[in-house]
């Protein structure tokens, strides 16, 4: 992306970038509206700018941040990030109680990047799986791990580490433990996605499968 002299942006709303919206989850162009002016840039030196886009799926606002790559004539920017990160998809409406809470707030952590955070809520929603089950709750729970290790899902380093922060680790936010990183907060994620899809939404799902075949049988 360039940042012209004459403050046009005729060329990126031509050739808008393109990326999956925050808001409803479609990966289309992000039209600019609210570009930085070149000789603001200049005169101040900018490391960093922001950027205002309208979705042209749902017309809503995408705040982007872009490094400043080279000031020169023309500014070049590096690739953008969004700022506004959308609460990642999952079907919570078969998870209730503390569970449903505490993945809720994990998602936000997670969408706030705030990954420390986010690795102290989804500790403390496994504890609420675990309470949900009763006494053989961490077994369900330790046995849903071992099936997503066997299948390779992260490095060994990787894995020990998350699977601290879900079951052995201390409560709170892991001072012990090493700082999350973007990569393996993403991990984290679907290692929870994973867990909390078989243990609750798989076999909810099953129960409506069977209730439905039953209505069909007695009519």
């Amino acid at each position: 992306m360039y940042i012209l002299d004459t403050d046009s942006i005729v060329h990126l709303m031509d050739d808008p970038p393109v990326l999956t919206c925050p808001h409803c989850g479609v990966h289309t162009g992000a039209v600019p509206i609210s570009y930085p002016r070149f000789g603001l840039v200049q005169r101040f030196a900018l490391s960093e700018v922001g950027i205002v886009c309208c979705c042209t799926a749902c017309n809503r606002a995408i705040f982007l941040r872009s490094a400043v790559h080279v000031r020169g004539n023309p500014i070049e920017l590096r690739t953008p990030e969004v700022v506004n990160r959308g609460v990642e998809p999952f079907e919570v409406q078969y998870l209730s109680g503390a569970v449903l809470a505490d993945f809720n707030e994990a998602l936000v952590c997670y969408a706030n990047s705030c990954w420390n955070a986010f690795a102290a809520m989804c500790r403390r929603c496994i504890q609420s799986v675990c309470e949900s089950f009763g006494a053989e709750g961490t077994t369900k729970v330790q046995g849903q791990l071992k099936d997503l290790q066997a299948m390779g899902v992260a490095d060994a380093e990787t894995f020990e580490q998350l699977h601290q922060i879900m079951l052995t680790g201390h409560d709170g936010a892991h001072p012990h433990l090493p700082e999350l990183s973007a990569a393996r907060a993403a991990v984290l994620l679907q290692l929870m996605k994973d867990v909390l899809y078989q243990l609750y939404v798989r076999p909810a799902k099953i129960r409506e499968a069977g209730e439905l075949r039953r209505q069909a049988s007695v009519r």
